[in-house]
């Protein structure tokens, strides 16, 4: 009997011991949290005119900013046009930019319309001032090459799997 309890007592001293020494660290939630040292370039065309669009020629220290502790991202946010006549299309003309920090961040271009196009793009990047460009590039044929390869190989895929309407004469 005395075997008996000596077995218990030692299971109990272990699972009492087992509860205290374990091979996972315990972290508060403030420890595992990302700590957020990201410094982004924050300034408006609109507002900070042409040192804003080209931060290269100057001193640019008063557009520096820290980024609050929900913001990872250094965004550039961009708006141009350019107008098209049938024979010539217009050089892109800003209208506005806006570099800041941000949380979250879809980078592309939204471009609309057909003889005055707006151009919408944004870029995102995730180290200290890294939004140093324009969202980009401003080359409208750049757009078109892009659109019409993406058209050719539309109506490739569309040719490759439809049937056809006239029977074939072999």
């Amino acid at each position: 009997m005395s075997i008996i309890i000596a077995i218990v007592f030692m299971g109990l001293l272990e699972l009492g011991r087992s509860q205290y020494l374990t091979t996972t660290v315990h972290k508060t939630s403030a420890a595992t949290e990302k700590i957020n040292d990201l410094w982004c370039y924050s300034c408006n065309a609109t507002d900070d005119g042409e040192a804003c669009i080209e931060l290269s020629s100057g001193n640019n220290a008063s557009y520096v900013k820290k980024c609050n502790p929900e913001e990872f991202i250094c965004m550039v946010k961009q708006f141009s046009y350019t107008t098209s006549t049938e024979n010539s299309t217009s050089t892109p003309k800003l209208w506005s930019l806006e570099r800041r920090c941000i949380s979250s961040c879809e980078a592309g271009c939204i471009i609309i319309g057909e003889r005055t196009k707006l151009y919408a793009c944004t870029s995102c990047c995730e180290k200290s001032l890294c939004n140093t460009g324009k969202a980009h590039s401003t080359n409208p044929m750049a757009h078109f090459r892009r659109t019409s390869t993406t058209l050719a190989l539309g109506v490739l895929v569309f040719l490759s799997v439809a049937k056809p309407i006239l029977p074939v004469m072999l």
